[in-house]
């Protein structure tokens, strides 16, 4: 009996931990939503109100400082972590594939133009968030990966300095709300 008793402690134990973990992600939802979302508009505004044609530096400085300080938060994150979930592998893969890819993208940029690679990321932001809601049965983020797919598909129609607008919406829906949202959800 004793035994049973301590087995459904470790579980219950277990299910808090991974609930923990689930909402302490939010802070990288939160991290490149922002990040991303500041270095569209800066690079909005440098391409269509300045018009320089540096307009590309803010993706420069803060995509860079965006993987140091993810680097940081995650490495504190996983000094801190007692167990290691289903969920926390599933979305390690999840997102180290959407990193390799996205990486991919970005290098072929030369040769396909921003004005294919622009959509190719928000369609890859929807495929991100939508897994991940569908991982973490969390439906803002699922519905915010449908909105990066239609946001995309308008995308591939508009020019490059408009791109930037929906890349800037796709990124709200579909990592600022529901990241903030995360963040907030009470555990059950």
């Amino acid at each position: 009996m004793k035994e049973s008793t301590e087995n459904l402690k470790l579980i219950e134990e277990m299910i808090a931990s991974a609930k923990g973990n689930i909402k302490e992600g939010s802070v990288f939802y939160l991290i490149w939503g922002w990040l991303v979302l500041i270095a569209a508009m800066l690079n909005y505004v440098l391409l269509n109100v300045v018009t320089t044609p540096y307009h590309w530096l803010p993706w420069a400085i803060l995509m860079p400082l965006g993987g140091i300080i993810s680097m940081i938060v995650g490495n504190r994150k996983k000094s801190k972590q007692n167990v290691k979930t289903y969920v926390d592998r599933a979305m390690g893969f999840l997102w180290g594939g959407f990193g390799a890819t996205l990486l991919a993208v970005l290098v072929a940029m030369p040769k396909i133009g921003p004005t294919v690679a622009y959509p190719m990321m928000i369609f890859l932001y929807g495929l991100g968030t939508f897994v991940s809601g569908g991982i973490l049965k969390f439906k803002p983020l699922k519905l915010g990966g449908i909105a990066c797919w239609f946001i995309g598909s308008v995308a591939v129609y508009v020019e490059f300095s408009n791109q930037l607008l929906l890349l800037a919406l796709a990124i709200v829906v579909s990592y600022l709300i529901p990241g903030h949202l995360l963040a907030a959800k009470k555990e059950n």
